[in-house]
């Protein structure tokens, strides 16, 4: 399995207005240059957007695990119609 390497992206930025002190997770913004190997693909991507795609699956597995739930409780009713016990 190839390995994707990650490099820190040297963001050129206007001066910001003087902050007291950043937040304790402001690192998580940086942005980070990953080239896709084997096919030499880069893409430019923060810790904070893997953490929110993370959270959006998160979010999408626990609908669908809702909706897997009603389903198979309809299953189980359609089963109690179309074939009684006798």
């Amino acid at each position: 399995m190839a390995v994707d390497k990650f490099k820190l992206v040297e963001v050129e930025s206007t001066p910001a207005p003087a902050m007291p002190d950043p937040p304790a997770d402001a690192w998580k913004d940086a942005q980070v240059e990953r080239e896709h190997t084997p096919a030499k693909v880069k893409s430019n991507l923060t810790y904070r957007q893997i953490e929110q795609e993370i959270e959006m699956i998160d979010n999408n597995l626990a609908q669908q695990e809702a909706r897997k739930a009603e389903l198979e409780a309809d299953l189980a009713k359609i089963e109690a119609v179309a074939n009684p016990p006798e």
